[in-house]
Formats: C-alpha cells, structure tokens, sequence
C-alpha cells in the first residue's frame, strides 16, 4: 500500500510532529508537493502533502483560514509546515485554522528536508505499483495455466473467482450461464449471490451488448466483459463479483480472463485473429525494447523464442496471404521465432540458423519478403527497418524476396541510421519552417533544388516570378547560414528533404 501520514510520522528521523487533524493520519499520500504559491490548488489532485515554508502565508488569520478551505476543497492529505527557516514555530492561526477543518497539520524540523520526504513517498508508490505488476503477471500466468487443463474454460472460471477473492460466471451470447465458479461457496459466497450479481448487470447487458458494464450496489462490485471476436461478434460474456469495499475488484484479472475466454469459446477464424492481434501487441513490446514480457509468454504465443544472432522479415502482401504466412510459420521447422501483423506486414525475428529454411518456406506463397542482416537484440530495430527497405526494394524490382545485403545499388540512402539522420535533417530545416512563411520558403527551396538549380524553371513550376524566387533564396540562406551556389551544401539539402519525404519527385 502508498505510505500513510502516521507512518511517514512515525519514521524517527523525520522527527514529524502533528499539530492539528490527528485522527485523519491515515489517509495514504498521493504524492508529496512542495509549493509556496499563494493558491497552489491548480497543482494539485488531492491526497496530497503539501509541503509550505509560509513564504506565502496570508498575514491574517482569516486569510489563513481561506487558504486552508481552499486546500480542503481539492482533497488535500495533510500540510507540512517547515519551522527554522521564515518561522521558528508553526504559526498559530494555521494550526487553529487546520484543527478547524480538521486537517492534518505537521511540524517539519529543519534538519528534515523536503526532498527526503518526498522521496519516502515516491519509494512506497512505486514499490506498491511494483507489487501490483508482479501481481497482475502472476495472475495472468495462473489464468494461461488454468487455460491448458482439461476443461480449460470451467477452470479458468474459477480462477478468476480465486483471483479477485469473489465470483464469477461464463454467460452465453444469449445471457445465459455455460459456467460458474464453485470457489465462490469456499469464500462465504453463496450461489445465489453470483446470480443476483448476473440478475444486476443484464440490463445494462441488454442495453449496450457490446460495452463492459460495471455495477456496485449491496456493497459488492460486479462487471460484466463482453467477450466478442476482432469482427464484432459477440460470443459470451464473463461476468465477475468481488464483495467487500467499492473498488476492490480487480478489473484487470477480469479483463485479461475475458480475452483468454474469448479465444477458447471461439475454435474460428475470429478466435486466431484475436491471437494474431496478441501476437502483434507482444511485437510491438519487443519493438519498444520491453522483450520481457513477449519472451515470458512466447509459448504461448509461437511455442518459442529466437535467439541471436537473429534476422527480421518484413512481409508484405494482401491480410488472407499474411495470415497463410503465420499458419506457416506456426506449423514451420522451427520454433525459435517469434512474428505478428502489424502496419500492413508481417514482421518476424527468426534466428539466424533458421531463417534460410523458413525464407524457402515463406517463398512458397505469393508475397514479397525483406531481409535484414544477422544482429542483435541491441539492434533490433534497425533489423527492422532494414527488412522493410529490403521488402520496398524488392516490391520495386518484382522480385519475391531481398537481403538488406543486397541493397548496394538502391543509393547511399538506404545505408543510413534513418532516425539520426531524419532527426539531423529536421534540426537543420527547423529555422526555416518555424520562420514566417516557412512552409512557402520549405517548397520554394524543394522546388530548386528539384530543378537542378535552374531559377526560370523553378519559377515557372510555383508559379511565381523569378524575381520573388531570388528574393526567398537569399532569405533561405540567411535563415540556414548556408551559401546556395556550394554543391556540397545543396547536395546536402536535397538528401535531407529525400530523408524527410516532403521532397518534390520531378
């Protein structure tokens, strides 16, 4: 749990003392705010402690008292008032304004810094939210486990029960209950408690078929997770309850069971569009650096992992022939790969040793396939964008596959860090598109150098005369620092309008 004011008050070196609020230490800390302002309310969510040297104290005690309503007004946890420094004591008329409101007010000595307060604070939050990640990975890993039982649908039914310490029940499209929890009598829930809980939530079911809905009445939380294919269409719901305080359902359990569910009630082709979806949000983690979590669950996904050195394949072709590709590769040679649908391609890391055999296997449907060299996870994603230039090279030349190796004759281009040199290009140019009337002085000059150079042409192709063309090129110049009659300096330009993609094609 985030730390409470009692225990921040109970830490001995703080050497904390509370003057007003006494009984409302132990609303836990949002945060831990320092700010003098005079009305810091518009920087602030609620929970927090304020921490205030009285810079900015109003010298009146009705002053004072407006100030603290203000900040009880946004929900504020507690004050803590630094003595030492502009005060040798916590001023009178704010302890008797804080007892007023009841509000918790702290004397902060001045051998106790600010920072280390709000560190302390910061520390509980993120090992609490640590804790609730761990948590949530266990609960999946539990949920996948109850999956590949026997009856894997009526076991993960009660595992989510087991999970969120309540109920739960598998419901068909219809509304009607396919599976109960029988856990729920272990916890003190009778079976009539799951079916009121069922009861509840069919209005909203029958208003909105598609939406989750959420109830809380008769101090119990209850949702109901429509469980429906990539298409739209609906399957079931899985409808969950969790007696106890409002908000103590773990929605996320019940969501991430709902996504399982939907995959075992549904053995379709919606069912593997929903993996295949999976399949991309893992890529996309992969892609972000988090390799974690897709390695975790790569069984479950491709039944294995590469290994480097590795290649990616970017695969480009209709959706129907992409997805013959993933049946492929899923019932291929090897399983030290891992792949999904993602911008319009299939993309694939493929350990090297492999890649040959499952190259010959993805050549034998009609799609277009890039190569990249051997690498490193390290560099994973220049492997990628060194398959797609292969595969947009190779769907240039008619050709059904190409290694990035192969690119020798596509120019120097296609040779370079892309986002470096997008990111140097954009630097350069910024003082000519953040200029008055950059986007005309970013055309004129594409237009330019598009024409060699040539001013008349030039001209003549925006439409303007040739006297205002000179005048943008000095201005052009001016604002880059740059001499226009240097070919090294034009050459430069044109390749960083070439990198940017806003270069005219003449």
């Amino acid at each position: 749990m985030p730390i409470t004011l009692r225990q921040l008050c109970a830490t001995e070196q703080f050497g904390l003392r509370v003057l007003a609020g006494h009984d409302q230490l132990d609303r836990t800390l949002t945060w831990a705010h320092v700010s003098e302002l005079p009305d810091p309310t518009p920087f602030l969510d609620g929970g927090e402690l304020l921490l205030v040297t009285g810079v900015s104290l109003p010298m009146t005690a009705a002053g004072t008292t407006r100030f603290v309503r203000t900040l009880v007004g946004v929900g504020i946890a507690g004050i803590g008032f630094g003595t030492g420094l502009g005060y040798e004591e916590v001023p009178q008329a704010l302890v008797d304004a804080a007892t007023r409101f009841n509000v918790p007010l702290l004397d902060v000595p001045l051998r106790t810094p600010f920072i280390a307060l709000t560190k302390t604070v910061s520390r509980a939050q993120s090992e609490d939210d640590m804790k609730a990640l761990r948590n949530n990975y266990q609960s999946v890993r539990r949920l996948l486990q109850a999956a590949v039982t026997v009856n894997g649908t009526r076991a993960v039914v009660r595992r989510v029960a087991e999970l969120i310490g309540g109920w739960a029940a598998l419901l068909d499209s219809a509304g009607h209950t396919v599976e109960i929890s029988h856990t729920a009598a272990a916890a003190g829930i009778e079976r009539t408690t799951a079916a009121a809980g069922i009861e509840r939530t069919a209005p909203e079911r029958d208003a909105r078929p598609m939406e989750v809905s959420f109830v809380t009445s008769e101090n119990e939380d209850v949702i109901s997770h429509p469980l429906t294919t990539s298409r739209g269409k609906l399957m079931g719901y899985l409808v969950a309850g969790c007696p106890g305080a409002v908000g103590s359902l773990n929605q996320g359990i019940v969501i991430a069971a709902a996504s399982l569910l939907t995959l075992m009630t549904a053995r379709t082709r919606d069912a593997q569009l929903t993996m295949n979806h999976l399949r991309t949000v893992a890529m996309h983690q992969l892609f972000e650096g988090q390799n974690t979590l897709a390695r975790n669950i790569s069984g479950e996904l491709w039944g294995g992992f590469p290994v480097e050195p590795f290649q990616v394949f970017h695969v480009a072709g209709p959706v129907g022939l992409l997805e013959s590709v993933s049946v492929s590769l899923l019932d291929g040679l090897s399983r030290d790969l891992a792949f999904g649908i993602t911008d319009g391609a299939l993309i694939a890391v493929v350990s090297a040793t492999d890649s040959g055999r499952i190259l010959a296997r993805v050549k034998g449907i009609d799609v277009t396939v890039g190569v990249s060299d051997m690498l490193w996870w390290d560099d994973l994603s220049r492997a990628r964008r060194q398959a797609a230039q292969a595969a947009a090279e190779a769907s240039a030349r008619n050709l059904p596959s190409m290694r990035f190796a192969e690119l020798s004759e596509s120019g120097l281009s296609a040779f370079l860090d892309q986002d470096r040199s997008t990111a140097f290009a954009a630097a350069h140019l910024r003082p000519l598109l953040e200029a008055k009337g950059g986007s005309d002085l970013y055309r004129t000059l594409a237009m330019w150098l598009a024409h060699n150079g040539v001013g008349d042409t030039a001209a003549t192709a925006l439409n303007i005369h040739r006297h205002t063309l000179r005048s943008r090129l000095a201005r052009i110049e001016s604002l880059l620092q740059l001499d226009l009659s240097s070919p090294t300096e034009r050459a430069e330009l044109w390749l960083e309008y070439r990198l940017l993609g806003d270069a005219p094609t003449i």
